[in-house]
């Protein structure tokens, strides 16, 4: 399966999309201080990117749509099939990460990707896991930062 994307087009599209979402966010998700320190505001340098993102989005289709400078890629499913396999099994990482915790995700995820990009090699298998747990525990006890542990071992 093959198609024609208008990259001008749908980037600023997407790129629209999400600095809108982000700009209506951002209240939610950045506070403001306590009190008026006379300092500027925690929100003002993403904000000010956020915007600046959805004026270049406006530009790209306003190019796209108004001044006809397109450049169109051909989408060929069979070319991007093995990317797109691999961005869904991060996002299932991701995911596991949430619902399982750090260590059982890197346990499971990791050595399906290793296998799904050809590796057979049973040490690399090994080391990657043991890198992951190590990870866990760097983070955890060295940098003290919580990492999502096992649910119900208090991790």
């Amino acid at each position: 399966m093959k198609f024609k994307i208008k990259t001008n087009l749908w980037s600023g599209i997407v790129m629209g999309v999400f600095s809108v979402a982000m700009l209506v966010a951002m209240p939610g998700q950045v506070r403001l201080p306590m009190f008026d320190s006379g300092a500027p505001s925690p929100r003002i340098i993403p904000g000010i990117c956020l915007a600046g993102m959805l004026v270049c989005s406006a530009a790209l289709i306003i190019q796209s749509l108004v001044f006809g400078k397109e450049k169109e890629l051909e989408f060929d499913w069979k070319k991007e099939k093995p990317c797109i396999l691999l961005i869904l099994l991060l996002c299932a990482y991701v995911a596991l990460i949430i619902w399982t915790g750090f260590i059982p995700a890197t346990v499971i995820v990791f050595p399906v990707l290793l296998y799904y990009c050809g590796e057979r090699k049973p040490a690399i298998y090994l080391f990657t896991v043991a890198a992951g747990i190590g990870i866990f525990f760097l983070f955890k006890y060295v940098f003290h930062v919580s990492l999502p542990g096992i649910p119900g071992l208090g991790g």
